[in-house]
């Protein structure tokens, strides 16, 4: 009987174990994918930038080219689907399982402002960031695709994309 019931005791925090490894798993996978995915979409953000102002020497944001970059790149490296460009849908084949938010995008370049570097602070997403030069900064969110439901856990993660001014 004692025999048995070690090993029924075993069994059990053995699953206990597991559970929480594959948890863990979920948890920084899905980090690491949106981090490396976000980096990714405001680079290419980035790249939409006003002709004019460039003939000028100054770097301007088409921010809705901008937007439409970010919102192709999420979609291809991460396998979602949007409409509007801040809710972004899991499709079948993607490792998220609920939706994932942009839940700040900041345009920083030579038509809002003029001097650089500067410190710049979000204290609402705890961001603090030595901007040199026009800056996109952008925020995802989405909730963990845990394998086994427990806390909730929610991810988020910052990126900024900034040209350095010299």
């Amino acid at each position: 009987m004692a025999t048995t019931l070690r090993t029924i005791i075993f069994v059990l925090l053995f699953a206990l174990i597991t559970q929480i490894q594959f948890n863990l798993d979920a948890d920084k996978t899905a980090t690491r994918q949106l981090k490396n995915a976000t980096e990714i979409a405001v680079h290419d953000a980035g790249l939409a930038v006003e002709q004019e102002a460039l003939s000028e020497g100054k770097i301007v944001f088409d921010q809705n080219k901008a937007m439409e970059n970010f919102q192709a790149s999420l979609e291809n490296n991460l396998d979602l689907s949007s409409t509007a460009g801040y809710v972004y849908n899991p499709t079948s084949s993607t490792f998220f399982k609920q939706d994932l938010y942009l839940v700040d995008l900041e345009f920083i370049d030579d038509s809002n402002t003029d001097s650089y570097p500067f410190v710049y602070s979000n204290s609402n997403y705890h961001i603090l960031e030595n901007i040199e030069g026009p800056s996109i900064i952008a925020v995802m969110t989405t909730e963990s695709p845990r394998w086994f439901k427990g806390n909730l856990s929610m991810i988020r993660q910052a990126a900024v994309y900034q040209y350095k001014n010299d």
